[in-house]
């Protein structure tokens, strides 16, 4: 049977793919949860589960032999992190590090449903009987990348809340905190928000893209009745996506309005900066753009 395993759930994510590639480049033995296993492009070392987390006897197989556990899932699957939580505590697991948000700081507001289900996940594991880590970040880098189609067909980027500044963070960076605490002790009750080293508006993001581009970019700002709209008419269940503009709207410290040390300290360095993620995706908006690399 061999060393016990570190269980990542939302192993083809874009968190959870970095947490498997760092455990598995630390020796580690990882086993990738996935409904998907054709998603799963890992490397030999590491073990593929195929299963649902809507199936508690799916998850309590995969948690055999099981040492700790990264849980990253979408954002509207609290019921899914509620199973794993009651899988955990049959199974009795010893450590839990869970991706969570900036949004579950409290007090959290009770228009914002996304910052309530990540709260109430993380009481679920803290309940479990494991230790608990979790993991709150002010926003992704990534998320710029929903703005490619519009900057590609118009030029453009929409969105509400445009002068609220977010220290967003490169999630390879939020990966490899989650794994220093999955290997490492001293993190158990702890609760870590993780920042980018600069709190950057909309706007500003936009100007700092345009000019890696090459081309002047357009800032538009939406009001967030407009924004629900077209968020709820791409398919997004309404509560989610009142959750999410909630937790928009909220400036300040604990909400990713200004930086804090925690990634760093986590890292041992400090985390990167938008324009070092920008470097490694700037082809991906070339090819919406129709620019060559």
């Amino acid at each position: 049977m061999g060393r016990p395993a570190f269980l990542v759930l939302g192993s083809t994510g874009g968190v959870g793919r970095h947490v498997v590639a760092g455990l598995a480049a630390a020796g580690e033995r990882v086993r990738a949860f996935t409904r998907d296993p054709g998603r799963a492009r890992f490397g030999g070392s590491v073990e593929v589960f195929a299963g649902d987390l809507k199936d508690s006897g799916a998850v309590l197989e995969a948690l055999q032999d099981v040492e700790a556990v990264f849980m990253a899932t979408s954002p509207d699957a609290l019921e899914h992190e509620l199973t794993v939580a009651d899988a955990v505590r049959e199974r009795g697991i010893g450590r839990v590090v869970k991706l969570s948000s900036v949004a579950a700081n409290p007090p959290v507001a009770g228009s914002d449903s996304y910052g309530r289900a990540h709260a109430a996940s993380e009481e679920a594991f803290a309940k479990s009987g494991a230790e608990l880590t979790a993991l709150r970040p002010a926003g992704f880098a990534t998320n710029v990348l929903q703005w490619r189609r519009s900057i590609a067909s118009q030029g453009k980027v929409f969105q509400p809340y445009g002068d609220v500044a977010r220290a967003i963070i490169d999630p390879a960076d939020v990966a490899a905190c989650a794994v220093a605490c999955l290997t490492s002790g001293g993190h158990g009750g702890r609760s870590y928000q993780l920042t980018g080293p600069e709190a950057l508006t909309a706007p500003e993001l936009t100007a700092r893209l345009g000019k890696a581009l090459g081309r002047r970019l357009e800032f538009v700002a939406v009001e967030p009745a407009q924004a629900r709209e077209g968020m709820t008419r791409a398919g997004m269940p309404p509560d989610l996506v009142d959750g999410l503009l909630a937790s928009m709207a909220e400036p300040g410290p604990l909400r990713g309005g200004v930086p804090q040390p925690d990634a760093e300290r986590l890292l041992g360095r400090p985390p990167a900066t938008f324009e070092t993620w920008l470097a490694r995706h700037l082809d991906e908006f070339r090819d919406q753009t129709g620019q060559t690399a």
